[in-house]
């Protein structure tokens, strides 16, 4: 008698072990599925009797396959992770190394590349988090209704005061705009400070000193966690967020209209202008040249204007083009070759901000969006892949020239000024209520029960307006 066929019989049964292995079997609260997992039987040849596997056990295995099909479930507030290398496809084009002759074959092709962004991260099931969104999420900052934008503000506020001169010494140069918003941010990020900013390298080698820098062994039988990974993207890829294009691109639109309006001043006759418009056409009107120092970088990099971009990045490859971002302003940059996305969003990784910017430009069209492209090393080639990064030089010595600077104190005292303003503000507006004038007198509440007064008010209000729903 045939055997009864069970549609992706390999993958539900795959990931229904890992899942069983790793605690999954103390989650099931059905007696009855217990029991039909315990009739699943091996046959002669080693594979699952498709005869043993139940109805009730075949749906449960289907729900856990959608699962790892669909990409992790967005909740605000919460740290998603990637549950298995299937569930992270909907994101990144990945291809994975288990070989040291694979390996060996991408080192090669990659390392000579200069016009390439990457990013390496010792858990391949990490999502593309900032420092900054973890410590929101995981200190639970966005519960004591902190503004993000204000924590960001205050890190640069904070960081300019304490590191100016040690940016300006790194950049030997006293033009106005070498203290902007993103130059702070860049040179707390190579320093222990969380921010916004996400690091990616144009070079292959240093990206994967990040993807073992203190790697940790598999302690599951899951298979991602057998990975760390290096995510790449050629940089053309990324031009529509490059705010060095933006802002030329902006000063052209600016430049079109004066260009034209001055030349129209000047033209004898309609045949001139027009031979003029035609002799001009594409100049620039604005020497870029001269754009460092002008105050532009500093307004543009504002975190008042930044935050209207979902994502950007920024480097400072292109000196030619005369728009920089300082960015080179720490020997840890520097010998990192390091340039920085940015993530407006508190709580939303950056591949799943650009989908929805992909899909916000593209609501017609019928494609497969990936983030970028991903290589899954196996763990177990940590020893060779550090042997072949110290042949090339690329040590802790090498990456971190300047590894004693440690600016965490100014997140700290971010947050602990943040802290400062929220009590004021509730404060205030204890005192300021109807409530507190209908107290009797000489009953004093200290700080502390005023916040938590005005915790309790607004959790009522809350219960209030989800039983009007």
């Amino acid at each position: 008698m045939p055997k009864r066929n069970i549609s992706d019989l390999e993958l539900k049964i795959k990931f229904t072990k890992e899942f069983l292995e790793n605690g999954g079997i103390k989650r099931i609260p059905d007696i009855d599925l217990l029991e039909d997992l315990e009739q699943v039987r091996t046959g002669p040849d080693g594979q699952i009797d498709t005869d043993s596997i139940s109805p009730r056990v075949n749906a449960f295995m289907r729900g856990i396959l959608v699962s790892h099909q669909l990409p992790p479930v967005f909740v605000t507030g919460h740290i998603s992770f990637y549950s298995s290398l299937l569930q992270k496809t909907n994101n990144f084009d990945q291809i994975n190394i288990d070989t040291t002759e694979k390996f060996d074959e991408i080192y090669e092709n990659f390392k000579l590349k200069d016009n390439i962004l990457f990013r390496g991260q010792r858990e391949a099931k990490w999502r593309l988090y900032s420092k900054l969104q973890r410590h929101w999420t995981l200190d639970n900052l966005f519960r004591k209704s902190k503004s993000y934008k204000t924590v960001i503000k205050r890190l640069i506020e904070f960081g300019k005061i304490k590191y100016e001169k040690q940016i300006k010494e790194i950049l030997k140069s006293h033009n106005i705009d070498c203290i902007n918003s993103v130059s702070i941010l860049s040179f707390l990020q190579h320093h222990s400070c969380p921010t916004p900013l996400l690091d990616w390298t144009y070079k292959f080698q240093n990206a994967l000193y990040f993807g073992i820098d203190d790697l940790q062994p598999s302690t599951t039988t899951i298979e991602i966690d057998n990975y760390f990974s290096i995510y790449y993207i050629e940089e053309r890829h990324f031009e529509d967020g490059n705010m060095r294009s933006i802002i030329d691109n902006g000063l052209s639109e600016i430049e079109k209209p004066l260009l034209l309006e001055e030349i129209a001043k000047i033209a004898k006759d309609e045949k001139t202008r027009i031979e003029m418009e035609d002799h001009f056409k594409g100049r620039k009107l604005f020497d870029r040249q001269k754009i460092t120092g002008s105050g532009l970088i500093e307004h543009m990099t504002r975190i008042d204007s930044l935050i209207g971009f979902p994502i950007a990045y920024f480097s400072d490859k292109d000196k030619e083009s005369g728009i920089l971002f300082s960015l080179n302003n720490s020997k840890n940059i520097l010998n990192q070759i390091g340039v920085f996305t940015w993530n407006s969003d508190p709580f939303k990784p950056l591949e799943l901000l650009g989908e929805e910017q992909f899909l916000s430009d593209k609501k017609d069209a019928d494609v497969n969006y990936k983030f970028c492209s991903c290589f899954n090393i196996n763990k177990n080639l940590y020893n060779h892949v550090k042997q072949k990064l110290d042949a090339d030089g690329i040590t802790k010595e090498f990456i971190y020239p300047t590894k004693d600077l440690n600016a965490w104190s100014i997140f700290e005292l971010a947050i602990k000024e943040e802290d400062k303003y929220y009590l004021k503000r509730i404060t205030n507006k204890y005192r300021k209520s109807k409530s507190i004038k209908k107290r009797k007198k000489g009953k004093k509440r200290t700080n502390l029960q005023i916040v938590e007064y005005w915790q309790k008010k607004r959790h009522k209000m809350k219960k209030h307006i989800l039983r009007k729903k």
